[in-house]
């Protein structure tokens, strides 16, 4: 099954109630600055994966702050390792992973499970000791989730889009709304466990 129809399936459940736990994060932050990394340290996480578009960079952004180069920096410092997983291009990836000094998987495929294991047999983790920190439901967060490794959502760094991430971003959007109704995921209502929400 392709990630496309794979991601529009859970759509609709989501939209109509049926499975959408596989979308609900298990942290959500407003940005990778505002994560507690403290606490996955002590759930005994120290594999961090990242996703770039509009979650550490925006969409077709190639300027990597000095901000973003230290918090990599003083993660990998604190013990983390830290791999890059796009689903983009190598002419996006490498360069961007250069700057950030970090390891690397690029047209990942997220959110099929081939991409979580290749990161994982890169990291040389596991699904208890690996987070998946990203901005889209469903590829970042709903691969995580049904791999089986801890998921982290963060709020976009920027409201633009191009194709293939804007589509995703319209059926969040729409989700969101439903969850919200529903109660079972507010936007900006951040949390550190899903049991705070």
């Amino acid at each position: 099954m392709s990630k496309n129809v794979e991601m529009i399936k859970s759509f609709f459940k989501v939209i109509r109630g049926i499975d959408e736990g596989i979308v609900i994060p298990n942290m959500y932050a407003a940005n990778v600055f505002e994560i507690d990394y403290d606490y996955l340290h002590e759930k005994g996480i120290y594999n961090l994966i990242f996703d770039i578009d509009n979650t550490i960079l925006p969409v077709n952004g190639m300027d990597v702050s000095k901000e973003l180069q230290n918090l990599f920096s003083n993660l990998n410092k604190r013990g983390f390792n830290i791999l890059i997983v796009s689903n983009n291009t190598k002419e996006r990836v490498i360069p961007i992973a250069y700057k950030l000094e970090t390891g690397y998987l690029f047209k990942a495929d997220k959110p099929k499970k081939e991409a979580f294991e290749k990161a994982l047999i890169t990291l040389d983790g596991n699904i208890e000791n690996t987070a998946m920190i990203g901005d889209q439901m469903l590829t970042d967060i709903k691969g995580a989730n049904e791999f089986g490794i801890y998921s982290v959502l963060v709020d976009p760094v920027s409201d633009k889009y191009d194709f293939k991430t804007g589509t995703s971003r319209i059926l969040q959007n729409i989700m969101i709304k439903k969850m919200g109704k529903r109660k079972s995921f507010i936007i900006n209502n951040y949390y550190k466990n899903k049991e705070e929400r």
